[in-house]
């Protein structure tokens, strides 16, 4: 039997996933508290401990996967709905669940008694359920870009010295365009100075997001940082914020999900293309297996050896009718075209 609990203080005591980074208690009560304005669903029973969401999700953002259809770009931009997504929409790519047995997904869902008008289940999740498959819309979202560290690379030049000569030549350009930022690793006192510039970075590079949910707080970092293995850096240009990248070190992986930077300054400076060089060194450095880069400017991280993981979710409207009529629209979804860059020089 489910047990659903939309308040943390219910299942602190019996959650106990401290092995699973993303999924631990730690974790989540730091998204918990610091995102108020959606719902956040605890599900447990014998053996499953499972993370959702409930939020209000307006589909205007949706139409850059219309690919110009103008019925369907006006229709989505008055589209509202509660939306029941079955992960954490902060860390999209990593499940947000545990369990030893298969999920009953039915008694599972019966056990929600929150209001929501649409699912969305991640393909991850979607393919260990037992799913009528014609009532849910497959959609390929934006793709998580993804660097493997190669065995040859010790050091950061290992991994320069395989790039192509083209590509050599452009990480010199980004090198000298950024010569005058100076990189600091935040602590909890920077991140209270610069909490509302942080906030204001990171809103510029979401605006550059195909489809995104709730907005993250930034000031969750502040009670990130105490944990283990989650850093921020500061990129300063004549003492003034420019950027921030965030760490995440995980077993093999080293992830960087919250970026923000000053999209004018970097035009002259070279701010992010300098953040991926920096994360990149990091992960070699720490001897991690791959760099988890997110999503967004997919082709201008292919320039740095960055390559895509597919992604889909799939979708069902409650109302049946209006499933029906909206399985073409979102069946149209496609994603903007792009150029994947082979930069190194024996791959």
């Amino acid at each position: 039997m489910f047990k659903v609990s939309t308040n943390i203080q219910d299942v602190l005591e019996r959650w106990n996933l401290a092995n699973n980074y993303f999924l631990n208690i730690r974790f989540l009560k730091v998204i918990y508290n610091y995102h108020p304005n959606i719902k956040h669903l605890f599900i447990i029973n014998n053996d499953t401990r499972f993370y959702a969401q409930i939020f209000n999700l307006q589909f205007q953002t949706a139409v850059n996967y219309l690919n110009g259809n103008l019925f369907y770009s006006f229709l989505m931009k008055y589209i509202r709905f509660n939306v029941l997504y079955l992960n954490n929409t902060f860390v999209t790519n990593i499940p947000a669940h545990q369990s030893n047995i298969i999920i009953d997904f039915e008694k599972m869902l019966s056990a929600i008694r929150q209001k929501y008008e649409l699912i969305v289940i991640p393909d991850f999740l979607y393919h260990k359920l037992n799913i009528e498959e014609s009532t849910y819309s497959r959609i390929e979202v934006e793709e998580e870009m993804v660097l493997r560290i190669r065995n040859n690379w010790k050091n950061w030049n290992d991994y320069y010295m395989d790039l192509r000569k083209k590509y050599r030549a452009n990480i010199r350009l980004i090198i000298a365009k950024s010569k005058d930022i100076e990189i600091k690793m935040l602590s909890r006192s920077d991140l209270d100075e610069y909490k509302n510039e942080i906030q204001s970075l990171f809103n510029q590079v979401v605006k550059q997001s195909k489809f995104s949910g709730p907005l993250f707080n930034t000031d969750a970092f502040i009670e990130f940082i105490e944990h283990e293995g989650f850093v921020i850096y500061g990129y300063f240009i004549e003492n003034k914020l420019v950027g921030f990248t965030s760490e995440i070190d995980q077993k093999d992986v080293l992830y960087s999900y919250y970026v923000g930077f000053d999209k004018k300054l970097n035009l002259s400076y070279s701010i992010y293309g300098r953040m991926l060089l920096e994360t990149i060194r990091n992960a070699i450095s720490l001897k991690k297996k791959k760099v988890v880069l997110g999503r967004t400017a997919n082709e201008f991280k292919s320039n740095f050896g960055a390559e895509p993981k597919k992604s889909y979710v799939y979708i069902k409207i409650n109302n049946r009718i209006l499933n029906y009529i909206f399985q073409p629209i979102f069946t149209s979804f496609k994603n903007p075209f792009w150029i994947q860059r082979r930069p190194f020089r024996n791959r």
